[in-house]
């Protein structure tokens, strides 16, 4: 469990949240995100959103006034294109070959070879940034650079990305690492770093196309 994601935003009222993910017990902790359960996270905004999957479908739960957990969305679907895209540009100067094609496609915008505006969005909270991705599609990157690249990368494999990674998947989207599928990582340790990209099929595909030929 990541018990508040996006700490740092709390004196600014940002959404923040709760990542959790479950495991058979008998397969200890060190698993692939494919052996997981259960997974999803709390969202603690403007609404109180529980979203939850266990491997086949993502739903939405939302907390009422009277402290009763009511299904808003069920069988959510992250659309397949997007023009949105979740980067931390401050963090250019790391970034790997593949990550600098994808953004500078994103940014040449109509003229360029995505052939459409894109816009970036970006909240700094793992679970907002998800959140808008899961309801209304886009693509989310915590890429290797080069000043992560001694450590793996920055987020939490066990987590923060294998629990995103399957609510994503399980609502129709994609999650790489830019080499291989987050849920087939063979974790080595409880707290392992590892880059992390997920969201629209289409542009996850992108990305992955990138890191092919990089």
């Amino acid at each position: 469990t990541d018990p508040l994601d996006g700490s740092s935003n709390l004196d600014v009222n940002v959404t923040v949240g709760t990542i959790f993910s479950v495991l058979e017990a008998a397969g200890g902790l060190l698993q692939k995100g494919s052996a997981q359960l259960a997974a999803g996270y709390a969202a603690y905004g403007p609404a109180t959103s529980l979203v939850l999957t266990f491997g086949s479908g993502t739903s939405v739960f939302t907390l009422d006034a009277a402290g009763v957990w009511m299904l808003t969305a069920d069988a959510v679907r992250v659309p397949e294109a997007s023009a949105e895209y979740a980067i931390n540009t401050a963090r250019e100067r790391f970034w790997d070959a593949a990550t600098r094609g994808y953004v500078a496609e994103n940014v040449a915008g109509e003229t360029g070879p995505a052939g459409k505006r894109h816009n970036m969005r970006w909240v700094g909270s793992m679970v907002a940034d998800i959140h808008r991705i899961l309801m209304r599609g886009g693509i989310f990157m915590y890429p290797l650079d080069s000043e992560t690249a001694a450590k793996g990368g920055r987020l939490r494999l066990l987590y923060e990305a294998n629990p995103m990674a399957l609510l994503i998947e399980a609502a129709g989207g994609k999650s790489t690492t830019g080499r291989q599928g987050i849920l087939e990582v063979m974790p080595d340790g409880i707290h392992q770093r590892v880059p992390v990209i997920l969201g629209s099929a289409e542009e996850v595909a992108r990305v992955e196309a990138w890191y092919a030929k990089a």
